[in-house]
């Protein structure tokens, strides 16, 4: 930063010559927190975002139905690509000299995605794994790009995230209103079949995962009076349906979860009251329908079905069970080495997803990736946790209480995936509003405000640049 220093000439201004100095430091902080937008206003930073966003939203999609969890080498390859055109992007809209910000948790994840990178080749498909690292670094890098667009309108962030998975909501909607054969899988729709993704290949958790944050977004937004009930009843809806249609019970309940955290850490503010409040109304209001809820959420299954949580602790108690040598415990199968083989009798082979992001990280990345990944998302929900503006706060707060329900039953949080995502907003969103709140505790110890010089006449006509 470059401050402009002057001086009074005036011989009765004794201690005050040294006034403008004071003054340039000041409209130095405030030209920097304006200057940090560079030459996008509001809208146009809204767009940038909202572009950029679902580009991103793509990269953790898979792109074709013979790929359902996008593990091609291929694939990889081509997200990669994607995510690389919209870092070069941004780097060209980006003013010169532009600010960037590497928050804590956010660099505890790129120290893991250098791990992953480095240490590929000792994995048996190296080149599936350095290839799903590299776009994790790429991934990772393009919030720090977004820093100068988000810098002092956090909120911003958030409209352009639930912009993006309203967007994808869209999508699901019509294809199952114009692709129904693909739209739906294993069994009647509307009833027992779960709705999936027929234009943009999705999973039934993804399609739920969609819906619920959509609802969380919106129903903060509308807490804190920035959003009209007509939207918000229009986004709850759609993002019910979603998650009703898809028996997603995981984005269920962690929506709950989550949207109770956020309001709970935000007492403080109306908002967070206002949040409590419609959570107890709503919890009140659904007690006529618990028998349809219960119904909904055992989908028909038998208990033993319920007790090993549709399979999924067959896996989990396989990977705990396993014999590792020295490589794999520390180093792990690869990145990308989403499923197992079980083998029960004789050539009896069935293929399980692991549907849990602490045991994949293990599976995938060994000891060493899995402590760094557990850093990494124990950092960013402290992060959230103490963010200092309530409303930043709620935001935060839910998408990370989000991610630790989620994190249980779906995999994710070591490779760049949808849960990744969501850590990556409530980090940025959060050092936003810690940016902003250093900025405005700087303005107020100012000795001299700017208000004030401009009335005396002492203001610079040559504030900071940088």
């Amino acid at each position: 930063m470059t401050i402009h220093k002057t001086t009074s000439k005036s011989p009765r201004s004794g201690c005050r010559a040294n006034i403008p100095a004071l003054t340039d430091a000041a409209a130095g902080r405030r030209t920097i927190g304006r200057g940090a937008h560079g030459r996008f206003d509001d809208r146009t930073a809204f767009i940038v975002l909202f572009v950029v966003w679902w580009l991103v939203l793509l990269t953790v999609q898979p792109w074709t139905r013979t790929d359902p969890a996008g593990a091609g080498d291929g694939s990889s390859a081509l997200k990669g690509a994607l995510l690389m055109l919209c870092i070069v992007c941004l780097l060209m809209m980006l003013p010169p000299r532009a600010a960037l910000r590497v928050p804590g948790p956010t660099a505890l994840y790129l120290l893991y995605g250098s791990y992953v990178v480095i240490f590929s080749v000792l994995q048996p498909n190296a080149v599936e794994s350095a290839f799903r690292g590299t776009r994790l670094l790429l991934g990772l890098l393009v919030p720090v790009m977004l820093w100068p667009v988000v810098r002092g309108r956090p909120r911003l962030m958030i409209y352009a995230c639930t912009a993006a998975y309203g967007g994808l909501a869209l999508t699901v909607l019509a294809g199952a209103a114009l692709s129904p054969e693909q739209a739906w899988q294993e069994g009647k729709p509307f009833q027992s079949a779960r709705l999936v993704g027929a234009f943009l290949p999705m999973m039934a958790p993804r399609v739920g995962e969609i819906g619920a944050i959509l609802v969380g977004l919106t129903v903060i937004l509308w807490t804190q009076r920035k959003l009209h009930l007509v939207l918000l009843l229009a986004a709850v809806s759609v993002g019910t349906g979603l998650i009703v249609f898809s028996h997603t019970r995981t984005a269920a309940l962690a929506l709950v979860l989550a949207l109770l955290a956020a309001f709970l850490t935000c007492l403080g503010s109306p908002g967070g009251r206002r949040g409590l409040v419609l959570i107890i109304s709503a919890s009140a209001a659904a007690l006529p329908f618990m028998p349809t809820v219960i119904a909904w959420a055992l989908r028909g299954q038998e208990t033993e079905q319920l007790q090993n949580l549709t399979g999924r602790t067959t896996a989990w108690d396989f990977i705990l069970s396993q014999p590792y040598d020295p490589l794999l415990f520390w180093f792990g199968h690869g990145l990308g080495d989403k499923r197992i083989v079980l083998r029960r009798g004789q050539g009896d082979i069935n293929v399980v997803p692991i549907d849990n992001s602490w045991l994949d990280a293990f599976w995938e990345t060994g000891a060493i990736g899995t402590i760094l990944v557990v850093l990494a998302v124990l950092a960013a929900l402290l992060y959230s946790l103490t963010t200092p503006g309530l409303a930043a706060r709620a935001f935060a707060v839910f998408l990370m209480s989000y991610v630790m329900v989620s994190s249980v039953s779906e995999s994710g949080l070591c490779d760049f995936s949808s849960l990744t995502l969501l850590v990556l907003v409530a980090v940025l969103v959060s050092a936003v509003d810690r940016a902003d709140a250093r900025e405005k505790k700087l303005h107020r110890q100012a000795p001299f405000g700017p208000a004030r010089l401009m009335s005396s006449g002492q203001a610079s006509s040559h504030p900071g640049t940088i």
